[in-house]
């Protein structure tokens, strides 16, 4: 399987963490304790775990499925 080009994961990286650095804190803040090393703490967790986890296998799959057929 052909890896994807860097540039086009850099690319997809910052599309997709652009909302959630956004949102996510925006969320999350009002109900966790007012300590900021916390907050942030808190809301990387989130972020690490939605990327890892959600959109890096969703691209690797999407990725397979573009190939083309040896």
């Amino acid at each position: 399987m052909k890896q994807p080009n860097r540039h086009v994961i850099a690319l997809i990286n910052y599309l997709v963490l652009v909302p959630l650095v956004y949102f996510i804190p925006k969320w999350m803040n009002p109900h966790l304790p007012e300590d900021m090393w916390l907050q942030v703490a808190a809301n990387v967790a989130v972020i690490v775990v939605i990327i890892s986890y959600l959109v890096m296998p969703l691209l690797s799959k999407l990725n397979q499925h573009f190939q083309p057929k040896a």
